[in-house]
Order: C-alpha cells, then sequence, then structure tokens
C-alpha cells in the first residue's frame, strides 16, 4: 500500500492495515480454488480494500466455517453470498444489502414451476434459503450437496433430474451447457420465491466503524454503478440488485 494512500475510512481490523476475509469458494461470488481471488464480492471486497488503503488476506473456508471465523475475531468480514438473517445477526453484523438471492432452477426441459418438480430427483445445497423448503416438500426425491459444484457434476451425469442454485449463480456456472436456467415462479411452498433473500456482508459484531465504512462503499457502488459493472463482468443479471428497503429474514 503506497504510503500516500488516504483511506476513506479510519477501520478497526483484526490486524492492522491487512482486511481478513473469510472467503468460501463459490462460483461466480468468490473464487479462492486456482490461485486467483476473484468473483463479484471477491473484486468488491478488493475495492473496499483499496479505498480504505488496507492489504487483503484471504482466509479459505467452507460455508459452515465462515460465520464463525469472523465471530472467533478470525476474520473481519465473510464472503460467499451470505443471507442477511436475523439469526445470523446475533453473532455477527451485517452491511447493508448488495443483491437479491433469486432461486433458479437447472434442467433440460426448462423447467419453471415447483410443480415440475413431481418425480424428479431433485439437487440442491446446504445452507441455501430454500433447502428445508425442498426437503419438506420432496422428501427422499431430494439430495443435498456441499457445493453447487459438486451438484453441477451430478446433473451432467444423469445422478439428478434437476438442480436448485442461486439464479444468478446458475447463470455463470451453466453457461456453457446444455441446460437451461430459470427463475423458479413462485409458490408457497417454496418461501423464498416470494421474498428473496437479501445478501451483504457479515463482519465483526460491533465492529461500528467496519460497518459504517462497507455501508458507505456499497452506497457509492451503487449510485456510480460499479456493482452494475461488477455483475456483467460476471454474467449475472443486474436486476437483482434492486434490493428494496433493508429487511432481515
Amino acid at each position: 500500500m503506497a504510503d500516500d494512500c488516504m483511506p476513506m475510512h479510519d477501520v478497526e481490523t483484526v490486524e492492522e492495515g491487512t482486511l481478513s476475509i473469510a472467503a468460501v469458494d463459490f462460483f461466480p461470488v468468490s473464487v479462492t480454488s486456482d490461485g486467483e481471488f476473484r468473483g463479484t464480492e471477491a473484486d468488491l471486497m478488493k475495492k473496499f480494500a483499496a479505498q480504505n488503503c488496507l492489504l487483503v488476506n484471504v482466509i479459505p473456508v467452507d460455508f459452515a466455517g465462515a460465520i464463525p471465523a469472523v465471530d472467533s475475531g478470525r476474520a473481519d468480514v465473510a464472503i460467499g453470498g451470505f443471507y442477511r438473517t436475523a439469526e445470523r445477526n446475533k453473532v455477527v453484523g451485517l452491511s447493508d444489502p448488495i443483491y437479491l438471492d433469486r432461486l433458479g432452477i437447472i434442467s433440460k426441459e426448462g423447467l419453471t414451476t415447483v410443480d415440475s418438480l413431481e418425480g424428479k430427483k431433485i439437487g440442491t445445497v446446504d445452507g441455501y434459503l430454500w433447502t428445508p423448503d425442498a426437503k419438506e416438500s420432496f422428501g427422499s426425491d431430494v439430495t443435498v450437496y456441499p457445493s453447487n459444484i459438486e451438484m453441477k457434476a451430478d446433473l451432467e451425469n444423469g445422478r439428478i433430474d434437476v438442480a436448485l442454485d442461486s439464479y444468478g449463480g446458475a447463470l455463470f456456472l451453466f453457461k456453457d451447457s446444455d441446460f437451461t436456467v430459470e427463475v423458479l415462479a413462485a409458490d408457497e411452498r417454496i418461501a423464498t420465491t416470494n421474498e428473496p433473500a437479501q445478501i451483504g456482508f457479515p463482519f465483526t459484531l460491533g465492529n461500528n466503524s467496519l460497518g459504517t465504512a462497507l455501508n458507505d462503499s456499497i452506497g457509492g457502488w451503487q449510485k456510480d454503478e460499479t456493482l452494475v459493472d461488477t455483475l456483467v463482468e460476471y454474467g449475472m443479471p443486474t436486476d437483482i440488485l434492486e434490493v428494496g428497503e433493508p429487511r432481515l429474514l
């Protein structure tokens, strides 16, 4: 970091002068597995660090380990498409919403409804907001995967017939495949089809300097179209930026 760097904010971090990021390997949000730290949220975190004259320390974690890494003080912030929920907000702070996580359905037939899932072998991912509803509705027909990478492999190999994934992420993951990605139509059996989750950055609970800085950056990125440009770069739809007022699930 240049000696003459002027930070937008005086941000307190776990390690002085460094932003420690608990990053899930989750295409296209955060990519940590091939040597280059990139993705929609990864790129935004690098911009945030630069705006505040901070070095970046990437801590690769799985979904289950990301929030504990922040809660325990190992990391300042987590990325990986984390929902803004009241339960999560008990242990970590949550930034203002960045975008929505709409439920996508991936199939060869171009399926779009919950009814069309009847009799299908369905894949979804552990930790997704809709996974409990899918399991309740379709029982043993649902296979839950640790990540969308394993789910994609089983879909391509015919072990499952259809996959449920984040719509934006699925567009990126399946862009060169024979599968069709659609938004699952609203249905009371899958609650998130009626009210998509808002995604934010989990950060150290009580670190007001970090929370204020994150929210200021997000507001700036909304105004100068940094968020639009970032999503477009990774082939994601920009209408998911229409987040509405902040809310917790």
